[in-house]
């Protein structure tokens, strides 16, 4: 019996369209980002655990974890080395966007 599909695995594996594999893509920013994630990063860079984080922000560990989880898949960051990778040439701005929130909230 013939489904009408082509049975062949080699001729059904998609391939982006053209013009979608030529557009270079942006790289990960960390401007769009919460207040808490930000604060979240810091204590990453520093080398701080989930734990210390969630001590230092008077939040618990378990949140400290969300707010991570949440950075990579803003950032694309499949692993936390990834995650700093993409957050560790952007650090001196870290401080600088913490700052900003604060005062606007102020």
């Amino acid at each position: 019996m013939t489904t009408g599909r082509c049975e062949d695995p080699a001729r059904t594996i998609r391939r982006p369209a053209p013009d979608r594999a030529a557009r270079p893509r942006p790289s990960p920013t960390i401007n769009h980002l919460t207040h808490r994630e930000l604060e979240v990063v810091d204590g990453l860079v520093r080398g701080l655990t989930n734990k210390q984080i969630g001590q230092e922000l008077g939040i618990s560990h378990r949140t400290v974890e969300i707010h991570r989880a949440r950075l990579m898949r803003k950032l694309g960051a499949a692993t936390l080395a990834g995650l700093l990778g993409i957050v560790l040439p952007q650090r001196d701005r870290i401080d600088a966007l913490i700052a900003e929130q604060a005062k606007a909230r102020a």
